[in-house]
């Protein structure tokens, strides 16, 4: 009743009489007596628009294309990295393995999701004017409906990957090896959401989000080992790093990760064994070793994951107020 437009739009289309508009420009001329800002409780908006994100989201993110896609991967890792044997050979190809495992579903994540909010723009503006819900029910409704759906495929491939490939054989690891990747894949969504937030057109959006995880994966540690002078700061502006730390001390921080030293003849020409120490060559090779020669131990797991977890947080936090902030400018 409020909107100008609108009452235009009734003048120009409507075919009643003269007395019947005058009627009609008296109803759109009285006052708003609704009390209430809005027409539902937060609880009623957050509830039933996270019922009609999870329809909408799930055709999309859980769809065939998308289900056949990880099954397919899941299969080629599956015959590329089965059963690595824990010897000196196999190191690079475990760590490989690992390195995948947490930037592909990062990558996958981020695309999938930084253009969420522009394509939604449209509505969003429709149906905040007409009162429908507040700006923080639509995005906490988003979060919550998005979460089960985001991190399904990441679970479908880690299961059968991490067994089949014959990664540290420990039911707590192969836990927190999980969390890892989910907070990884949860990390890389909240940057889609703040591009998408940030910039709301689904081009540059995506431009921006390519530049990012791509920078992230080369300063990540896997890589680029020694970054020139003056450069190293870098790293630690990587999500990737903290995620690819974590995952090899999960994997390498422990007694049960020994390694068979190269027999000769195994290693390619030229290059040294490990083990090769000298007056007393090792027999095995200790996973914290390994961790050491990354370059990956400069920060105990327990810092990676807290720097991690605040990414996310802090990132999803951005993207709300960057998406209210261009909503008000959408209004006017």
């Amino acid at each position: 009743r409020d909107d100008p437009t609108g009452k235009q739009v009734v003048e120009k289309h409507s075919r009643r009489t003269r007395t019947d508009n005058q009627l009609s420009n008296t109803i759109l001329d009285a006052p708003v007596t609704s009390e209430r800002r809005w027409e539902a409780t937060f609880l009623q908006q957050v509830s039933i628009l996270t019922e009609r994100t999870f329809k909408q989201s799930r055709k999309i993110m859980l769809s065939k294309v998308n289900i056949f896609q990880t099954i397919a991967l899941t299969i080629i890792c599956l015959l590329v990295w089965l059963q690595i044997p824990f010897s000196e050979v196999n190191i690079n190809d475990r760590v490989g393995n690992i390195f995948f495992g947490s930037v592909f579903w990062a990558f996958n994540a981020m695309i999938g999701s930084v253009s969420s909010f522009p394509l939604d723009l449209v509505m969003l503006s429709k149906e905040r004017q007409s009162r429908s819900y507040r700006l923080l029910s639509y995005y906490l409704s988003k979060q919550i409906a998005e979460l089960p759906l985001i991190i399904f495929n990441p679970i479908l491939y880690t299961i059968p990957v991490y067994w089949a490939t014959n990664l540290l054989p420990d039911f707590g690891r192969f836990v927190a090896y999980s969390i890892v990747i989910l907070l990884t894949t949860l990390t890389s969504q909240s940057f889609g959401y703040l591009f998408g937030a940030t910039v709301l057109n689904v081009h540059k959006s995506i431009s921006v989000s390519l530049v990012f995880i791509l920078a992230s994966m080369l300063l990540g540690g896997f890589y680029i080992k020694h970054l020139p002078f003056g450069l190293t700061w870098l790293k630690y502006l990587s999500f990737v790093k903290y995620s690819y730390s974590l995952l090899l001390q999960i994997q390498f921080d422990s007694p049960k990760a020994q390694f068979r030293c190269a027999r000769p003849g195994e290693l390619p020409a030229g290059e040294l064994s490990i083990c090769d120490t000298g007056d007393a060559p090792l027999t095995s090779i200790s996973g914290i070793s390994i961790i050491d020669s990354e370059g990956l131990n400069d920060l105990p797991w327990y810092a990676n994951l807290i720097i991690l977890l605040g990414f996310c947080i802090v990132a999803r936090v951005l993207a709300y107020y960057s998406l209210r902030r261009n909503s008000r400018r959408s209004k006017e």
